[in-house]
């Protein structure tokens, strides 16, 4: 499946662009069996100015607890992808946010999502939070204490770029 470059956008015209690859990923885990487990992983890219570039994601994996309705990101490997990501990039590439699905077709975050960023996402720098449902997604962006849903914008195909 060929996936399209995501690009959404907040109330100041600020973008998050999710690149194709990691679009690709994030959506090769919605939960469309009945018996799917919820996925979830983080964010990690680049910030440009006032814009968020979504690179590489960690995945699920050994030692994260995973049920139906729930997903906790238990595994040393997830941190141990930002460190190799930053050390390869000289800095450049950094923790950005973090992912997970839910089995709704579009997802809205539960109260316990919302209590888990806003007690754990601590940043001076704005953070993103995104929710892969079996048909869409939802994207969030975190400015200190403030929730703010984005839109997307547009998909921008690969060969245009």
């Amino acid at each position: 499946m060929n996936i399209n470059e995501l690009v959404f956008i907040d109330n100041l015209d600020n973008h998050i662009v999710i690149m194709s690859d990691v679009a690709q990923k994030l959506i090769s885990y919605r939960q469309i069996h009945y018996a799917s487990t919820e996925a979830g992983g983080v964010l990690i890219g680049e910030r440009r100015g006032q814009h968020i570039v979504i690179t590489h994601i960690s995945e699920p994996g050994y030692g994260d607890i995973r049920s139906r309705t729930r997903v906790e990101r238990k595994g040393v490997h997830h941190q141990q992808k930002v460190d190799v990501l930053f050390q390869q990039s000289g800095g450049f590439l950094i923790y950005l946010g973090e992912w997970h699905t839910h089995p709704e077709d579009f997802p809205q975050p539960s109260y316990i999502d919302i209590k888990s960023w806003l007690t754990g996402l601590k940043a001076t720098e704005p953070m993103v939070m995104l929710i892969v449902g079996r048909k869409g997604l939802w994207v969030g962006k975190k400015i200190g204490n403030n929730i703010n849903i984005l839109k997307e914008k547009i998909a921008i195909k690969s060969s245009d770029l």
